[in-house]
């Protein structure tokens, strides 16, 4: 299955797209995951869940600012309600003159690094929100102007990473990307239990070994890691939502030995489970049991 090409309805009283995007839930990535010529800036007023862009899968939450370049796949799954400023816009929204002028040279470079994908961090996401709801509240030339403003604090900024890979960002093909998208899906339906490598190679109709060989090309890492990501982000996720112990939520999470899963969330997530729930009940005021 391939990632699903979104069609951009062009609205000919504006050069870009700013909207509100509001989702009582979205957990299948086969509804999610989509790509479309457009850059997307993405910035998460309310949800929390999982982000996959290109080969990447991480964990996201409320005030998630990221950055797509054109055609690069992504999508948000999550459980919860979902609300997001979406801004979307041509790289060229202005004229292929206009984006050439010196004085945007910084906004130019920054749509050249988002083809792997951005993800802001925290310094820069306070002024940045602002901004975003001065674009999404303003109209007609404010409107633009609040997201020049916006774009060239996001192209001087250091407090940005690249999400994907350079080498996945200029090996994009989409034959692949629904390959990797069925492997994904695959693991999110069966995590929790011993999952069949033989079934997930058929799936794709190749043989076992070629399959390891697939993984590893396309997402720089092996079966066994991307596994354990899952397990130990659904682990986390049971740490800090109940009041199961860490014996339960081991086996919970896929693991039937307590020792390797303390090794494996140590690995993942830099510290122990008792002590990251000790750290997010003592951050949110409660209490741990």
């Amino acid at each position: 299955m391939k990632p699903e090409y979104e069609k951009i309805i062009d609205r000919p009283e504006q050069s870009f797209i700013v909207k509100m995007v509001n989702r009582k839930s979205r957990p299948l990535l086969s509804q999610a995951w989509h790509y479309h010529p457009e850059i997307e800036i993405c910035y998460t007023l309310k949800s929390n869940g999982r982000r996959f862009v290109g080969n990447q899968i991480s964990d996201y939450k409320e005030k998630d600012l990221v950055m797509f370049g054109s055609n690069l796949p992504h999508g948000f799954t999550t459980d919860s309600y979902c609300s997001q400023v979406v801004i979307q816009l041509t790289h060229n929204f202005l004229g292929q003159v206009f984006i050439s002028r010196p004085e945007l040279r910084g906004i130019k470079l920054l749509f050249a690094r988002s083809k792997r994908g951005l993800e802001f961090k925290k310094p820069i996401k306070k002024k940045a929100d602002k901004i975003i709801h001065k674009v999404l509240e303003s109209k007609g030339m404010y409107q633009l102007l609040y997201l020049l403003e916006l774009l060239q604090l996001l192209a001087e900024t250091r407090e940005v990473k690249g999400i994907c890979s350079e080498e996945y960002a200029l090996g994009f093909n989409e034959n692949q990307l629904g390959r990797i998208k069925i492997v994904y899906e695959h693991i999110m339906e069966n995590f929790s239990k011993d999952v069949s490598i033989k079934e997930i190679a058929d799936k794709l109709n190749i043989s076992e070994a070629a399959f390891y060989k697939f993984i590893k090309k396309h997402t720089k890492k092996t079966y066994t890691q991307i596994i354990n990501e899952f397990r130990i982000n659904y682990a986390s996720k049971l740490l800090m939502t109940s009041d199961k112990t860490i014996s339960e939520i081991c086996f919970e999470s896929g693991y039937n030995n307590v020792s390797y899963f303390n090794r494996k969330f140590k690995e993942i997530m830099q510290q122990t489970p008792h002590a990251f729930k000790s750290h997010y009940m003592d951050k949110n005021g409660g209490i741990l049991v």
